[in-house]
């Protein structure tokens, strides 16, 4: 997603007005940067892996994707930073582009990447819908359209470029494993308040519901990868939901066998801040948003996927 700077929501009579910074005019000027960013991938997916044994991962998706998993010679990502603590034996690779959506991935370019990418990887790590979420929230509903009928929308749109983005991964390698999350809740930075407004107004006007009514829908990327699963074997389920929240000490959020997060509030500032965007975890100091939603998403989905020896080993990225 765009890495934006937020300042403080304005609220008048309950209802939303418009932003100092605008997030469209942002995420327009990220996309505006796609084209050099695709010309990078070719020398990515040329890299021979250093760990050519271990189980190769393919990550893709967008600047969330960027954030967690850019690692490079001078040091791990956080997502593979993890996974040495855990003792996972893995090669990773990563074709995020920041800025782009599943109607990228789709079709195309980019999916013709993609399906290069699988060819010679084991799993394949899918990271979008935020900046889908972004735009068809803002473009296509606003005021006049219902949170609920918002969400429907939007699930209905982006379900239908998932299916074809895992179709094609499987077609292309009917071996890989693939899997992806909605994210955790976010947006509890100072001024974050202006992102969630935007996307959902008409849950913060009275009697809207707030927190909650925007939390409910944000989970509709969740329940799309989570839909997906049920229906693809090939593709395994995965969540980090409640992760910031119960690092926080939230005691309504839960990771455990009924995870859920506190539907009122949003994730803790401190994992969430505002300079990097809202959207996107905190990435400054050892309690940082990035190694918290990367532990969660290795401890309980990479562990035993790879059958982790719990002493650390070298993970490689390219």
């Amino acid at each position: 997603m765009l890495r934006i700077l937020l300042t403080a929501a304005a609220m008048s009579g309950g209802v939303a007005v418009p932003s100092p910074v605008d997030p469209l005019a942002i995420l327009a000027s990220e996309r505006a940067k796609m084209p050099e960013n695709l010309e990078k991938l070719d020398k990515v997916l040329e890299t021979p892996s250093d760990n050519a044994n271990a189980p190769q991962i393919l990550v893709v998706g967008d600047s969330w994707a960027d954030v967690v998993a850019s690692g490079s010679a001078a040091g791990l990502g956080f997502f593979q930073g993890k996974l040495k603590k855990h003792g996972c034996k893995a090669g990773v690779k990563s074709i995020a582009v920041p800025g782009t959506m599943a109607s990228d991935w789709s079709n195309g370019t980019y999916l013709e990447k993609l399906k290069q990418g699988a060819k010679t990887h084991d799993y394949v790590w899918i990271v979008l819908l935020g900046n889908d979420a972004l735009e068809f929230t803002q473009t296509q509903c606003g005021l006049h359209v219902a949170p609920e009928k918002c969400g429907d929308m939007l699930f209905a749109k982006t379900i239908a470029e998932i299916y074809q983005i895992v179709d094609a991964i499987h077609e292309a390698n009917p071996d890989a494993t693939v899997m992806g999350f909605g994210y955790d809740t976010m947006f509890g930075g100072l001024g974050c308040g202006a992102v969630t407004r935007l996307m959902f107004p008409r849950c913060y006007v009275p009697g809207g519901g707030g927190n909650a009514c925007f939390n409910k829908q944000f989970l509709r990327i969740q329940e799309v990868f989570d839909t997906v699963a049920a229906n693809r074997s090939f593709v395994k389920k995965a969540s980090i939901l409640g992760a910031t929240q119960v690092a926080g000490g939230d005691t309504k959020a839960s990771t455990g066998a009924d995870r859920h997060i506190d539907m009122d509030k949003m994730g803790p500032a401190k994992y969430w801040p505002d300079y990097l965007g809202c959207f996107h975890p905190g990435v400054l100091g050892e309690d940082c948003g990035a190694k918290v939603v990367m532990e969660e998403f290795v401890r309980t989905f990479w562990v035993d996927e790879l059958k982790c020896s719990g002493v650390e080993e070298s993970a490689v990225v390219v």
